[in-house]
């Protein structure tokens, strides 16, 4: 008899259990890694979530051990789309690498860990996932043993995974204290219908929050994100579009706990805020594309994490969804990316006066208006939410009037412009009805502390965009390009607590002395 309850549950199941299977398949059969048939699994497993998602939204099915709610879907709709098209181009990218197998073996193992982390509703099972996951992609990350700059990342990262670990281990302990179950959906229930929590789960809540900040590698412990580049195109493209991100996951699945305290909230807004800032413009002075593109996800987690501090959970979704697909697209078309930044750089840039940013301006602000009052927002971080976009789209559009000119173009741009918004508030809208976030309004100091975060970047964007050559706008990028030197003294630091030998540069050879000579007797 056909139960459809069942449905979403089984099919849910095997996406892990397709991963797990074709790890050992490629583990038994190296040599079909280098054919299709080391990546079969990757293709079973996302037309698994296809099904489980479909099945999920005509048979809703129930099941203890798993999360069948949307939030979950949409996570494993992501990862099994980008973990196709990673084997797809790694399959061709490690053509004739001698580790290919051990490549795809590992990229298995990862995918099965963050499939595990993004479906499952128990404790234990999280946690093991999340410990694997770190695992795992250390051995991608040390692909290349010999580069000293992967080994020193790798154990940079090493060290502060660990870290994490531990902050969730302790927050997870005091979690099955507080509420005696291993269950996530039971807790968050508790939580949510309490008036009050108690104490070990506003620790556990802080200690979530500080796991958070290190996954996704936020000040001063983001120097390993910048310097992986060293490791596999496809290897980037996982960390940056799957990987760093969970910490911004932890933070949505667990909402309705971390929106009820505020240390946790507080935490995360200092830290992870200043870090969105900083790294923004430290990316506009980076040379390297994929240097620019690793300082652009330590601060798109930070502006990520921003939006689960005000309690913008649905915001921060749609920003996980939309950021990982972006970086997984930007480090695979990497090469094409250099020559189109290139040919950028031959544009001269105009710096947009009052006729540009007047116009563009009041474009933004009616629509920003308009979608306050249709969306019937409430609190000011809701309000928050349409004006960084207006922002955005007043310098998107400034800089396209200030490049060209006439009536045509301005109509183009504003028919541009007004498409990206309808974009954003179909997204921001979905995002909101899939996950239904808690109603916890933010505090106006922590929307006064965002103002500032944002007032600053404006500022810094000036300098660096427009007034690059000015006194003050040279020292500041100098400022910027160094970095302030964070990683240099966490990296110094590291090295002080756990030292590690790291591979020579250039292998020392054996040097045979050329003896002269001899001289002839005709030349005495």
């Amino acid at each position: 008899m056909f139960d459809s309850d069942l449905v979403q549950p089984f099919f849910l199941i095997l996406i892990p259990v397709f991963y797990l299977v074709g790890a050992i398949t490629t583990a038994v059969f190296p040599s079909q890694s280098h054919t299709s048939g080391g990546t079969w699994a990757f293709g079973f497993a996302f037309a698994s979530a296809i099904v489980s998602s479909i099945g999920g939204w005509w048979w809703p099915g129930t099941a203890t051990w798993l999360n069948l709610a949307p939030l979950a879907q949409v996570m494993v709709l992501l990862v099994t789309l980008l973990g196709l098209i990673l084997a797809r181009f790694a399959k061709q990218y490690l053509e004739g690498e001698p580790g290919q197998s051990r490549f795809m073996i590992w990229l298995h193992l990862t995918l099965t860990s963050v499939a595990l982390i993004t479906t499952t509703n128990h404790l234990l099972i999280f946690l093991g996932s999340w410990i694997a996951i770190s695992t795992s992609l250390h051995q991608l990350l040390m692909f290349y043993p010999e580069r000293p700059r992967a080994a020193l990342a790798a154990h940079k990262k090493f060290i502060f995974a660990r870290l994490a670990e531990l902050c969730l281990i302790a927050a997870f302990t005091l979690l099955y204290a507080s509420y005696d179950t291993l269950f996530i959906s039971q807790i968050l229930t508790m939580a949510a219908e309490a008036t009050n929590l108690p104490p070990e789960a506003k620790i556990a809540a802080l200690l979530m929050a500080v796991a958070a900040l290190l996954k996704c590698a936020q000040l001063p412990f983001h120097g390993w994100l910048i310097q992986v580049v060293e490791a596999p195109t496809p290897v980037s493209a996982l960390l940056h579009a799957g990987v760093v991100n969970l910490g911004g996951f932890l933070m949505i699945l667990m909402a309705p706990l971390i929106s009820q305290v505020s240390s946790a909230q507080w935490l995360l807004l200092v830290i992870a805020g200043p870090t969105a800032v900083f790294a923004s413009l430290v990316m506009m002075t980076r040379i390297s594309i994929k240097v620019r593109l690793a300082w652009s996800t330590c601060a798109q987690m930070g502006w990520m994490l921003v939006e689960c501090a005000l309690g913008l959970y649905e915001l921060a979704l749609l920003h996980l969804v939309a950021h990982s697909a972006y970086k997984a697209h930007a480090f695979l078309n990497a090469g094409n990316t250099v020559e189109s930044t290139l040919k950028k750089r031959l544009v001269a840039i105009s710096n947009p006066g009052w006729r540009e940013v007047l116009p563009a301006a009041f474009l933004a602000l009616i629509l920003s208006v308009a979608s306050i009052l249709v969306s019937n927002s409430s609190g000011p971080a809701q309000v928050v939410s349409w004006v960084v976009p207006g922002i955005a789209l007043t310098i998107l559009l400034s800089e396209m009037f200030a490049v060209k000119g006439g009536v045509a173009f301005m109509i183009r741009a504003v028919v541009l412009g007004a498409a990206f918004w309808t974009v954003y508030w179909v997204q921001k809208t979905a995002s909101y009805l899939l996950l239904t976030p808690p109603d916890n309004h933010a505090s106006l100091l922590a929307i006064s502390f965002t103002g500032l975060l944002l007032t600053m970047l404006i500022i810094g964007y000036f300098l660096v965009r427009y007034r690059r050559h000015s006194p003050l706008g040279i020292r500041f990028h100098r400022f910027l390009f160094a970095a302030a030197y964070l990683d240099e003294w966490a990296t110094r630091l590291t090295l002080k607590i756990w030292p590690v030998k790291l591979p020579n540069v250039v292998q020392p050879r054996s040097v045979v002395p050329i003896a002269p000579p001899a001289r002839s007797k005709e030349s005495v």
